[in-house]
């Protein structure tokens, strides 16, 4: 898999300045097969988008959707990880190995706020959750599993950000991917994770 830079601006036609590609999703948890597409994060040197957002409202695909780029402004990525979004903390967790590009050194959280943290993973982890309940109730069973499946592993990083103030294992939660993507989607039931989901608050809370 081509996965350097000049190949994933190529196929997603971005022709701007760009300081950061960071790796992220299947290829950074280690869940990816042959059909994964692969998932980036990039940032762009000017603060704000063309659109003068902050952040693509959904991302950018190349033709046959192998590559998906979640685009951020300079300014909208930094504010992004001082307001503990999960995914901006994952990317500046990562490892040198899955980072394609980064050429600026000021991407770290400025002060660091273990509660604030805590709030807005529980805020993501609990608006996943529903999201997960609500497909439930529609019959969508499989976007129900993606959907709880988030919210458990949120909450599991959210752990690991409390203790090290960065995500240290992002395989954390593989077993319990498999555990989800082999179930049966007709023996799934969200409720029956309601417990392990508060259990993992509790922790997060003390």
């Amino acid at each position: 898999m081509n996965n350097t830079e000049e190949h994933i601006l190529k196929e997603l036609n971005i022709t701007d300045k760009v300081i950061s590609i960071f790796k992220y999703g299947s290829q950074v948890y280690g869940t990816a097969d042959e059909k994964s597409d692969s998932d980036y994060i990039i940032v762009m040197m000017s603060s704000m988008l063309k659109d003068g957002s902050f952040r693509s409202s959904s991302p950018r695909s190349n033709s046959d959707k192998t590559i998906q780029g979640v685009i951020y402004s300079r300014g909208g990525f930094m504010d992004a990880i001082n307001t503990y979004d999960i995914a901006a903390l994952e990317c500046i967790s990562l490892g040198d190995e899955a980072v394609i590009k980064n050429i600026w050194n000021n991407f770290k959280v400025t002060n660091w706020n273990e509660k604030e943290m805590i709030k807005k993973v529980i805020q993501k982890a609990s608006a996943s959750r529903h999201v997960a309940d609500q497909q439930a109730k529609s019959g969508n069973k499989d976007r129900a599993k993606k959907g709880m499946f988030h919210a458990l592993r949120i909450l599991h990083f959210g752990l690991q950000l409390k203790e090290h103030r960065k995500i240290v294992d992002f395989g954390a939660c593989n077993d319990m991917h498999f555990e989800f993507k082999n179930m049966d989607v007709d023996d799934f039931d969200t409720r029956d994770y309601y417990r392990e989901f508060d259990e993992l608050l509790a922790k997060l809370r003390a």
